[in-house]
């Protein structure tokens, strides 16, 4: 490295030190609040009740060779078709509780602190791609407003004041960081940097899976910005492939495939196309696409919950989906014309396509119809177009007025200043579970998962409350419950709650028509393991013979007549018997459930009892011919 380099490297920082400070200093003023908030959502599963962080540093072995959800749920559970591999960042949060246990404070710190940086790095690595006109000032400069729309943009929130989201932050920096060091390659012919793109590269790769877009956009960034020869760049890309064959077999030895087609998922909520049409599913996923664009443009309103249904399932004759069709093969197709004669248009759009491409649900399903998170990295490519139309475009089309350059300026500053705003306004919905869940349930009023959700927190709150206080509560989470069942029927999360919420309700008025009627209706749609555990607690607590009635009911007519469960229904019948021993009824079902399971042994047994107690007993009589 000559000192001429050198010099000219340490002097980008010195010249550019104002614009560097304010996108350094930005994100830690506008998230300065999050240092308050606390864990919600899946920080649960990789942070405050994952029992590898809780390991500390002893943990990080069981975190990079296991699956995701592992150190949460115990064992790994087959969710999704392509697993959860991401390792990286749950190894930073068990070093942190290595050094002071769990704290919140510190872990939403980290996330503002890699934020920061990673605008820090945008400005820089654009400042190599876009240096723009000699004797410009750095207000005047793309990488600058690039950087800063990057920084302020609001739909970043969720990725932000999520402390979970550092997975998003770390595969951004460290994606962007190989970018850098591929191209420090390209110019210096330097090993070194070659060999740190390769290993920067990796490490993306185990912070999230969606680094693997890189391969396209480090190749597209050197074509369009350098005159790299076909040699050059073929060197460069090969660190990158090696890493990615190494990151397959971590990722492999950790969760036993690398994707695994035959799993069935069978639920909306892992995935959201269950059960509809290729024609409809892809016209939904197309919907979606347009919202993202409408997003990045207008971010309002935002929500961290687009579950089933708050995304409507549609049809390729829908206008909504027709529009969304042609924005986006408008914008794709500006992308390929001016690939060659307009190198940042071309830039900015394939890198959003092609980093969208993978968390777009087009190749695999990624567990939810969209989410604000999913477009953290492509929104890059969106703030380079964003920034460019209005500083460089504008005055070319308008090069007749003087003001042009300015207006451009201004157009930009308003939008940041907007951004910021709106950011603000977003933040606090992130303090805790009930906030959350309150901002969400205003915006994703048709999800199940957002209703659900909302019950689910009343009731927690509800546990630490009394008298008429906790039965307000209850009553306000009811709707909720009903909502999010309204929506999807069998969503057993929300079954369980509103179980909870019957309960919680029955300790309040003793009313036991109404829990045993709202416990039907559960059983109804689906079996929760929550009434099994209520049911043992009721017995011996309440009327044998009113019971015995829902014993017959639930446990015959519903269970064995109706659904087929036998296991289920002699379960219940059971419960019956120990309320009423000499229940005749619950006797000849006994011996009917046991016959149709195949069980003929026990379903003699309970037919001699019930002829013992009526000899006139024409079901057991008919079990024992």
């Amino acid at each position: 490295m000559t000192a001429q380099t050198k010099a000219k490297r340490s002097g980008f920082w010195r010249r550019y030190a104002l614009p560097g400070l304010l996108l350094f200093a930005l994100p830690f003023l506008l998230y300065a609040t999050t240092r308050t908030f606390g864990y919600v959502l899946d920080d649960v599963l990789v942070l405050s009740e994952n029992n590898f962080v809780k390991k500390g540093l002893a943990g990080i072995g069981d975190i990079f060779t296991t699956d995701s959800f592992t150190g949460y749920l115990g064992e790994q559970q087959e969710l999704v078709a392509g697993a959860r591999y991401r390792p990286l960042s749950i190894a930073t949060f068990a070093v942190e509780y290595a050094l002071y246990g769990l704290n919140p404070g510190n872990s939403h710190l980290i996330n503002v602190l890699s934020y920061s940086l990673t605008g820090l790095l945008i400005f820089r690595l654009l400042a190599i791609l876009i240096p723009g006109k000699k004797g410009q000032a750095w207000y005047e400069r793309l990488p600058f407003w690039i950087a800063l729309l990057f920084v302020l943009h609001p739909i970043h929130t969720e990725v932000v004041a999520n402390i979970k989201g550092r997975d998003e932050i770390l595969v951004l920096l460290l994606s962007l960081s190989t970018l850098y060091f591929s191209l420090r390659y390209t110019k210096q012919q330097s090993w070194f940097a070659l060999l740190l793109s390769g290993g920067l590269f990796l490490l993306a790769l185990l912070a999230k899976e969606n680094a693997v877009t890189f391969l396209a956009v480090i190749p597209l960034s050197i074509y369009l910005f350098t005159n790299a020869s076909l040699k050059t760049t073929a060197v460069s890309v090969l660190p990158l492939l090696l890493s990615f064959g190494l990151y397959l077999l971590i990722r492999v030895n950790a969760v036993g495939y690398l994707y695994n087609p035959g799993l069935v998922v069978s639920g909306i909520m892992n995935d959201p196309f269950v059960g509809i049409g290729f024609a409809e599913k892809y016209a939904t996923i197309t919907y979606t696409l347009g919202q993202y664009l409408k997003l990045l443009v207008f971010p309002h309103p935002l929500t961290h919950d687009y579950y089933p249904y708050q995304v409507p399932i549609l049809s390729w004759g829908d206008w909504r989906v027709l529009v969304s069709l042609a924005a986006n093969l408008a914008l794709l197709g500006w992308g390929i014309r001016s690939f060659r004669k307009q190198s940042i248009p071309a830039w900015s759009i394939l890198f959003y396509f092609s980093t969208l491409s993978i968390v777009s649900n087009i190749v695999i399903s990624v567990g939810a119809p969209m989410n604000e998170r999913f477009v953290y990295v492509s929104s890059l490519g969106f703030c380079t177009l964003w920034a460019y139309l209005f500083l460089v475009r504008l005055p070319v089309w308008q090069s007749r007025h003087k003001w042009a350059k300015q207006a451009g300026i201004g157009i930009l500053l308003v939008t940041a200043l907007a951004y910021a705003g709106k950011t603000y306004e977003r933040l606090p919905a992130w303090k805790d579970a009930m906030s959350l869940n309150r901002a969400a349930i205003k915006v994703s009023t048709n999800s199940a998962r957002a209703n659900s959700y909302m019950a689910y927190s009343l009731y927690q709150r509800g546990l630490q409350e009394q008298g008429a206080q906790q039965l307000a509560t209850y009553q306000e989470a009811l709707p909720y419950v009903n909502r999010a069942l309204e929506i999807y029927p069998e969503y057993s999360d929300a079954l369980t709650c509103k179980g909870g919420l019957l309960g919680g309700l029955y300790q309040q008025n003793r009313d036991l028509d109404q829990l045993l009627e709202g416990f039907y209706e559960i059983l109804s749609a689906r079996h929760v393991n929550f009434i099994d555990q209520y049911m043992v607690y009721l017995n011996g607590r309440e009327d044998g013979q009113r019971m015995a009635q829902f014993y017959h009911r639930a446990g015959y007519e519903l269970m064995a007549k109706q659904q087929n469960q036998y296991a289920l229904a002699l379960q219940y019948l059971n419960y019956g018997l120990e309320v009423s021993p000499d229940n005749v009824t619950l006797l000849e079902d006994l011996a009917e459930v046991h016959a149709l399971a195949g069980n003929t042994g026990q379903a003699q047994q309970m037919a001699r009892r019930a002829l013992q107690l009526n000899p006139q007993s024409e079901r057991a009589g008919a079990i024992l011919q």
